[in-house]
Parts: C-alpha cells; sequence; structure tokens
C-alpha cells in the first residue's frame, strides 16, 4: 500500500497529536488479466474484434490476422498487426498503461473504443503476448518499443526502446501465444471471417478504403449484402448535387456493440457522419449515403463543423424520412408471407381451435409480438431449432406478470405499441386471466404428481427431509391460498423472530429466547397470513409437520406437534391478541388409535384438539390434495365464465388490423386446459 505525505495536527486538550496520510490505489495483476480479459469476452472472436477496432482508432487503414502452426497442424499462435501510428513512450506511459483511459482527442471522428481497456483483450486470446511497436515521437525519431504481457505475470511489463530507421514505417504487431480457445484450431478462418465481418460491416462499409485481412485475404462486405436498393434523393434545394442513399440489408445482424448508427455519410470514402434511425426495415439495415456535396465537406476539411451545415441538416432529415419509408416497405412485404409461415409451424403454439375471448386474445398478441421481433432479429433468417425456442418462450411471457416490460425490452416495441398492448390489458384484465389460467393449469399437474408420490409405489422410499420438503418448499399454496412461507426447517427460535415480524412487534433477544421452554425443537414449514379482518385475529398462522408416506401417524406424532401447540401458548413472545395458530401433522396413513380422534362430532374432518389460540389438524396427503382441488376447480370455473365475458376482438381489430385481417378462424382449448 502506497502511503503519502502525512499531516500532522496537535488537538487543544492535550491528547496525542492526530495524523492524516493519503492512500495509493493499488490493483494486483490478475485482475487485468482475468476480469479485463479472459472473463469480459464471451467470445474469443469480441476480444479480437476489440484488438482491431484500437488499431483502427489508432489511424490504421489495413489490419492483418494471421495465424501460425506446427508440422501437425496445431496452433501455436496468432499475430494481429496494423500500419497505425504506432505508439511511444509517451503513449505507453500516459495512455496503454492507464486503465480505463478516456478516448483520445485525436484520430478518427468515430471512434470504435469506448472504454479504454480493450488492449486486455488478448489475455482471452492466449496467455502470452508480445508487442512491437514504431511511432514517431515529439523530437520526430521513429522508436520501436517491445514489451511481452502475460496473464500470470507480473502487472507492468519491461518495455525495450530502440530508434530505429526513419522509413522504418508505423504500426503495431502483437503476437499471441499458448492459445486458448480450441474452436481456433478447426474453424480459424471461416469463424473469424464470418464473425468480424458482422462486427465491422458498417465500418467497412463507410470507410472502403480500409481493409481487414484474414490470412491474407480481404473481408468481402459484398459477400454478406443478401439485398441492395439505390435511390437518389430529391428535394434538397441546400445541395446542388446528386445524391444516392444505398439501402442494404444483409445477410446477418450486425453486432450493435460496434454499429456507431445505421445510416453512414461518407465522402471520399470514409466516414464523414452516422445517425442512427429508428424506423429501419430491420436489425440486418444499413443506410449508405453519397455524393459530392460530401466530398466537398472533406476537401475543404469542414467535417469538424458538419454539425452547422445547414445542406447537411437538410440531407439527413430527408434520408431519416428515405430509410423509414424503405422500413415501412420491407415490413409490410415480409409480414404476410412470415405470418402465415409461422403459423403453420409445428411448434405454433396456437394450432388447436379457439373457444373463448382469452384464448383468442392471446394469440392475438403472441402473433403482433412475434412480426416485431421478426422486424427486430429477422427470426425468418434463424434455423427451426431456433425459432421453435423464440417461440416458447415468447409464449411463457404472455404468463407473466412484467408483460409490457418484456414485450418492450425484448420485443422492441415502440411506445405506441406498447400503449395498445396497455390498452388491451386495461380494458379486459387479460394479463390477469392469462396468468392465472396457467398458474391453475402447472398446479393441477403438481396435485397429480404429488399424489402419485405419496401414493404410488415408490411412496414407501420417498424421504421427508430431503424430498418430500423439499419438493413442498415452493408449494405452500397446497395448504392454502393465503398463506406464504415464513420460515422452513428452523427452530421456534427464528418462528418467533419472524412472526414478531410479520405481527410488526420489537425484536426480543436472543437470550430471552434460548431460555425458552421447547424453542429449540424444528417445525417443517411456517406459514404465514395477515387477513384485514379487525372483528378477528389479524394474523392466522399455520405449522406443518411433515412426515414420509411410510410413516403412519399415531400417538408418538401426534405429541410432537400437540408440543408445537403448548410452545405457541405458553411463551410470552408469542402475539396472543391478533394472532392464531393451526397445527397440521401430515403423512399418507393414520394409525386407527388416531383416527377416532379426527372424527368428531360437530367437527370438521382432521380436527383433534384446540386450545385458547391454536388448533391442532391431523390429516391425511389424500386430503389435502383433494380440497386444493376443489379450490382449482373453482377458479377454472371462474376464468372460463370471465372469458366469456370479455370481448376484446373488436379492440385488436382496431388497433391491429394487419394481423387480425390475416389470422384464420381458429377455436382454442378453454383457458387452464
Amino acid at each position: 500500500m502506497g502511503v503519502g505525505r502525512t499531516k500532522k495536527t496537535k488537538t487543544d486538550g492535550g491528547d496525542a497529536t492526530a495524523t492524516s496520510y493519503d492512500l495509493t490505489w493499488r490493483y494486483e495483476s490478475r485482475v487485468v488479466a482475468e476480469h479485463l480479459g479472459r472473463a469480459k469476452y464471451s467470445a474469443s472472436t469480441t476480444a479480437l474484434g476489440e484488438l482491431i477496432s484500437n488499431a483502427l482508432d489508432a489511424g490504421a487503414t489495413r489490419v492483418d490476422i494471421e495465424t501460425t502452426g506446427n508440422p501437425l497442424g496445431g496452433l501455436t499462435g496468432i499475430e494481429v498487426s496494423d500500419n497505425g501510428r504506432g505508439m511511444t513512450r509517451a503513449d505507453l506511459e500516459g495512455r496503454f498503461a492507464v486503465i480505463g483511459v478516456s478516448p483520445a482527442t485525436t484520430g478518427p471522428a468515430t471512434r470504435l473504443g469506448r472504454f479504454g481497456v480493450g488492449r486486455f483483450a488478448v489475455h482471452r486470446l492466449g496467455e502470452i503476448s508480445e508487442w512491437a511497436t514504431v511511432g514517431t515521437d515529439p523530437e520526430g525519431r521513429r522508436v520501436r518499443s517491445s514489451f511481452t504481457l502475460r496473464s500470470d505475470g507480473p502487472g507492468a511489463p519491461k518495455v525495450q526502446e530502440q530508434v530505429v530507421s526513419p522509413r522504418t514505417p508505423t504500426g503495431t504487431v502483437v503476437k499471441i501465444f499458448n492459445v486458448l480457445d480450441d474452436e481456433f484450431e478447426t474453424v480459424f478462418v471461416a469463424k473469424i471471417r464470418a464473425e468480424l465481418l458482422t462486427q465491422f460491416c458498417s465500418y467497412l462499409l463507410g470507410h472502403p478504403e480500409h481493409a481487414i485481412r484474414v490470412q491474407g485475404e480481404a473481408l468481402d462486405v459484398a459477400s454478406i449484402i443478401d439485398q441492395r436498393e439505390i435511390q437518389e434523393l430529391k428535394g434538397i434545394p441546400q445541395i446542388d448535387a446528386p445524391v444516392r442513399l444505398h439501402h442494404l440489408l444483409l445477410r446477418r445482424p450486425l453486432d450493435e456493440s460496434r454499429v456507431s448508427g445505421r445510416v453512414l455519410f461518407t465522402g471520399k470514402g470514409r466516414t464523414v457522419a452516422t445517425c442512427e434511425a429508428e424506423d429501419v426495415a430491420s436489425s440486418n439495415y444499413v443506410g449508405l449515403v453519397e455524393s459530392t456535396y460530401l466530398d466537398s465537406i472533406v476537401t475543404s476539411n469542414r467535417e469538424g463543423v458538419l454539425g452547422m451545415d445547414a445542406g447537411f441538416a437538410r440531407l439527413k432529415d430527408v434520408a431519416l424520412a428515405e430509410v423509414a419509408s424503405f422500413g415501412e416497405r420491407v415490413r409490410e412485404a415480409r409480414k404476410s408471407t412470415f405470418l402465415e409461415k409461422a403459423r403453420e409451424q409445428t411448434f405454433y403454439p396456437f394450432r388447436t381451435p379457439a373457444t373463448n375471448a382469452v384464448v383468442e386474445a392471446k394469440r392475438a398478441i403472441f402473433d403482433v409480438v412475434l412480426e416485431r421481433m421478426n422486424e427486430h432479429a429477422n427470426v425468418e433468417g434463424m434455423t427451426m431449432k431456433q425459432q421453435a425456442v423464440i417461440f416458447r418462450l415468447l409464449n411463457r411471457s404472455l404468463d407473466n406478470e412484467d408483460l409490457l416490460e418484456i414485450l418492450h425490452e425484448v420485443a422492441k416495441l415502440t411506445d405506441e405499441d406498447v400503449e395498445k398492448f396497455r390498452g388491451v390489458l386495461e380494458k379486459t384484465t387479460l394479463q390477469s386471466l392469462i396468468k392465472l389460467s396457467s398458474e391453475v393449469t402447472v398446479r393441477v399437474e403438481f396435485l397429480d404428481f404429488l399424489h402419485a408420490l405419496v401414493y404410488g409405489d415408490s411412496s414407501g422410499s420417498v424421504k421427508e427431509r430431503s424430498q418430500l420438503h423439499k419438493i413442498l418448499e415452493p408449494n405452500c399454496w397446497i395448504f392454502g391460498p393465503t398463506y406464504h412461507l415464513a420460515t422452513s426447517d428452523k427452530n421456534f427460535r427464528a418462528v418467533i423472530k419472524r412472526h414478531r415480524e410479520e405481527a410488526q412487534l420489537p425484536a426480543v433477544p436472543d437470550d430471552d429466547l434460548k431460555a425458552l421452554a421447547g424453542s429449540s425443537d424444528i417445525p417443517d414449514l411456517f406459514l404465514a397470513a395477515k387477513r384485514e379482518y379487525p372483528a378477528l385475529s389479524s394474523n392466522r398462522h399455520l405449522l406443518v409437520e411433515l412426515k414420509a408416506p411410510s410413516v403412519a401417524l399415531g400417538w408418538k406424532e401426534f405429541q410432537q406437534v400437540t408440543r408445537y401447540a403448548q410452545t405457541v401458548m405458553n411463551s410470552p413472545q408469542f402475539d396472543k391478541t391478533m394472532t392464531s395458530w393451526d397445527v397440521f401433522l401430515v403423512s399418507s396413513e393414520i394409525r386407527q388409535e388416531l383416527e377416532l380422534h379426527r372424527r368428531q362430532k360437530h367437527k370438521p374432518l382432521g380436527w383433534v384438539s384446540e386450545y385458547e389460540n391454536a388448533t391442532v389438524w391431523v390429516l391425511t396427503w389424500g386430503e389435502i390434495i383433494d380440497r386444493a382441488r376443489k379450490e382449482m376447480a373453482l377458479v377454472r370455473a371462474h376464468l372460463e365464465q370471465k372469458s366469456r365475458e370479455l370481448s376484446v376482438s373488436e379492440y385488436l381489430q382496431k388497433n391491429f388490423p394487419e394481423v387480425l385481417q390475416r389470422a384464420p378462424s381458429r377455436r382454442a382449448e378453454p383457458v387452464g386446459a
């Protein structure tokens, strides 16, 4: 730890002199290699892209990627070289050695680097990298600087510096050894070319004089252009020169992390300006604007004041309007064919006929969002397996309580579309019905599973704590819809603490809790519920003691839960005025000695004993499951009745006619089926 200057201050009271000192920040070298290198990049090609971005930001017009191998065909290294400005000692000390350095004030107007840590991407590619860079120092000399970075080495490399011939070209060469990613050895050339094309497509389109070469062959941007339409822009009186807008649709979406704008304005073979367009045809769209007017901007060195040029401002407005118009034409052409094909896929979730308004509306929303997702992410260009995953995830998202947020983020819906969806959801309470119907289906399936578990052929081998207990923890609704899990497998000291939190009572010292009789007993589940009934107990809680299906309940087990009730009754730490308790003892079978006590006259089945604030119940799994089934049947009946009352077709037809007009007439399964 570094220590700076020390300052002494004498206090008035004659106490010892107070001192202060400055701390110097330190970091371990592994932070750079692990967190800014290996862990920062999910793919090695992304890390390689960072090194290329640094080279282009340094003024390089050519970047080469080469591999070296051994006679057996194994990969021994990767080399990245460029013809940029290179680095001198001032660059290395003032920028390269500074983690998170801010962008340089010199260099291209459109910079690719953002965070000032891209050089550490070498640690994602290999364990060792050798750097050699030639730059021009302030005295006009060409200087070569060489050093080595190691993932497991010291954070500060030793730099060797040498003055070289003035004719030595500037630039940087990085040689990477001990390559970490095995995929380079098998599909290096094809994979690197494809990934780098996606990452740098827009840059290469806007800088046709620049080249990124892999194994000596330049990346061919034209190879990934699927469709090109050239349009003459008119109605720009401030510009007395022809203007052409190239609408380009690529074969795959761009890497958005390296796209500075969807529309590029180019002059003299380089990007003069970029801007983002909201209404593009799809995620694989790029617009390219060319004009001799833009050429004159470059030759007259007016790029720095382009934002104040009235002609350029008008040019940008016209170009963006035409980009939006082109996008609308493309989307309209794609809509019908995409949805028609989508509805015929086996994984389309609404192939069965619809019988109620909920399913009909859910299908309509699904179609609209799927269509928007296709515009944003080119779903139709994905493989059938990828489409199947998208369809299933989208269908599940319709059951999510954060549906609108999901639609906005995933499908990139416009604010107008979101408001349309909000209208239909608020108009019909459709969102809550969809979510509840899905939840009912899941719960009924769980009841079937639980019944087979505790009464099936394998019930004798089911363990209470490690199996049955864990299954029930996330499904405590089975004991009653108003309960939520407060504690699981915790002693009464923890139960008391949580109970007092629920009742908004002051905390109790741990020593007082330890002295309570029965405080070490551990009920399996503590479920809490709060009711807003002023005349009754506002807190109605439940303690559940589970037994494995192989355990038949008798007096021994009953005495255990009776002790739980006594702990609740006798402990002064439990609220006695506004809280009442039920205690459940549950298993698959009950001995005869206890069965008679469960069937008392004028008492519900399972009621065994009652105290001032606690009631003890002995129940079978069959009884609990049967009661839960009846509750689910009531909910399902309510949903079906509510769905018959809904009328959303007119609303959807008004707001999404382009989808519903093409929707086939179908009848689907009832809600919750």
